[in-house]
């Protein structure tokens, strides 16, 4: 039996899809002087080599890849995409604005300069901001140009994609180049400037999520040490500020007791405590007044996300609920638009934030409530939401404003991250709404975003080597030229006019251009989470503003 690979590829689309992708995520683990290429870098790589050979595939399985990719960016951008004024909001939708809107004013010039083509200029913006989101506007807008005017879009798409290939790599090194050696360049102590934030706001400034669990001993309370709660309540006896411990519960003369922030221990009480092993060695009563009482030590504690979205604790500093002396409930790490931030009880609260809280079952619960909801632990997604609001984003896109003689469109990419920004945003709001599990969400969106690059690589592939000794020098300078300035930009308007923390600000630039690799850079030189708070705060408007600027330059 003869196998002929080239003729296999050649007629089927999923074996070439999976093919680009499985070699494609190995070239990009593969490390050269601590440098890793990375996911979609390698993809594309890979895909180009095989566009360059003459492989292609059909235009819906590209299609369907940057729409679940954009679908799935919506769903994730959309809990937070409405309250993120409640701290620096305006600030960061200024910087995120200011940078799309710089790339797309730097990239006119340069192709009027160059005398480029609006769909290559598109691609190039795209490449040299690493935004998958400007691609895919860019792409949108060329398919809805093609089909206006009854042409073949295949030859416009290409364009967009050489362009996005001979500058991506261009423009993710070269951020990593600016955020690793520019504060160097101005006297920037990083890590100082992240203590300051970290004082000014009353966070930790080191990562603090713990993965321990809490654990419950019962104590006696005896003469002596009855003396020295000296008749205070438990509020006015601060046990969790001095020891990170909690009263659970109280037994006195046989009774069981809930206490609340009133409640006074007594000499003869027997009292539940719940923290981590060493906050027990933080107390007086350790050593000597342990004991075992069953109905105690019968506690379930429980672990849960619990999902911020009542109004009324929405702009709250953390400290503000009081959840270990009201609730009996720890914390041990906050989510915020998938990033991790750090925390401490003055980190304010947006809607969809996602608190990992431990405590027993009932009081967690009672928590949950009283803030919003605790996200679902399964793994059953809600299909029929996620198809509606699917339907809905393409319907969107239909509409159209008729501007003179120009017509504006969202296109697929707008309408279906506007599309997701609601699903995401009604789901935080109800939590009986729209379940997606994380896993799936960030499954979808890793294998939409891929099958798009491959597309993007085939595309590109078989026009990219003459791109490149045509104009191939010119256009990867601009391109540098097109990743810099923004971020310049960015950082100028940010410290100048904003008065921004330099670590705050390189945080939010990198999620203006939508560059986790530019984050992870910026938190290592910080030793710090803290940028995550910036990053956090203009990345869902930047994948609306970039979306946008593709298709501008695009529908030139």
């Amino acid at each position: 039996m003869e196998l002929d690979l080239v003729k296999l590829l050649q007629d089927s689309d999923v074996l070439l899809l999976f093919c680009a992708l499985a070699f494609g995520l190995l070239l990009g683990k593969i490390r050269l002087a601590g440098f890793e290429l990375g996911s979609t870098a390698g993809v594309l790589l890979t895909a180009l080599l095989l566009g360059h050979f003459g492989f292609d595939f059909t235009k819906q399985t590209e299609q369907l890849g940057f729409m679940l990719f954009i679908f799935c960016v919506g769903i994730e951008a959309g809990p937070n995409f409405f309250s993120n004024f409640a701290q620096d909001g305006a600030r960061y939708i200024a910087i995120a604005l200011v940078v799309a809107l710089t790339g797309v004013l730097v990239t006119v010039a340069v192709a009027k300069w160059l005398d480029l083509d609006p769909m290559l200029a598109a691609g190039m913006l795209a490449g040299s901001l690493t935004s998958t989101p400007t691609l895919v506007g860019a792409q949108d807008a060329a398919s809805a140009q093609a089909a206006a005017a009854g042409v073949d879009a295949r030859e416009l798409v290409a364009q967009i994609s050489v362009g996005y290939a001979m500058t991506y790599v261009v423009g993710l090194v070269g951020i990593l180049l600016v955020i690793r050696y520019v504060p160097r360049l101005l006297g920037i102590d990083l890590v100082e400037e992240g203590r300051k934030v970290a004082a000014e706001r009353g966070l930790g400034g080191e990562r603090r999520r713990s993965v321990r669990t809490p654990v419950i001993r019962a104590y006696s309370i005896s003469a002596a040490t009855a003396e020295g709660i000296d008749g205070r309540n438990l509020r006015e006896l601060g046990l969790y500020e001095r020891s990170g411990l909690l009263v659970e519960r109280i037994k006195r003369d046989g009774k069981l007791l809930e206490p609340d922030s009133e409640t006074v221990i007594q000499e003869g009480d027997r009292v539940a405590l719940v923290g981590y092993p060493i906050s027990h060695s933080r107390i007086e009563f350790s050593q000597g007044d342990e004991v075992y009482d069953a109905d105690l030590l019968e506690f379930v504690i429980d672990e849960a996300e619990v999902v911020v979205s009542e109004s009324r604790v929405i702009g709250c500093k953390l400290g503000d609920l009081h959840m270990e002396s009201e609730y009996g409930c720890l914390i041990s790490g906050v989510t915020r638009a998938q990033v991790e931030l750090p925390f401490n009880r003055g980190l304010v609260l947006n809607r969809g934030d996602v608190l990992s809280v431990s405590g027993e079952r009932q009081r967690l619960q009672h928590f949950a409530e009283e803030i919003g909801f605790i996200s679902e632990r399964t793994d059953v997604s809600d299909l029929m939401s996620f198809s509606f609001f699917f339907i809905l984003g393409l319907l969107i896109a239909q509409f159209s404003l008729v501007v003179s003689d120009m017509q504006i469109t969202l296109g697929n990419a707008g309408g279906l991250l506007a599309s997701g920004i609601l699903m995401g945003y009604f789901r935080s709001r109800n939590p009986a709404f729209g379940h997606i599990p994380q896993g799936a969400i960030n499954m979808l969106k890793d294998l939409g975003l891929n099958i798009f690059m491959v597309g993007v690589g085939l595309s590109a592939g078989g026009a990219i080597v003459e791109a490149l000794l045509d104009s191939g020098v010119m256009v990867i300078l601009c391109g540098a030229l097109i990743m810099l300035l923004p971020a310049a930009a960015g950082f100028l308007f940010g410290s100048l006019v904003l008065k921004m923390n330099p670590v705050l600000l390189l945080g939010a630039i990198t999620g203006s251009m939508t560059s986790t690799p530019a984050l992870k850079t910026i938190s290592e030189l910080a030793r710090s989470p803290i940028p995550a708070l910036g990053y956090a705060g203009t990345y869902t408007f930047a994948n609306v503003f970039l979306t946008l600027g593709g298709a501008t330059i695009a529908s030139m």
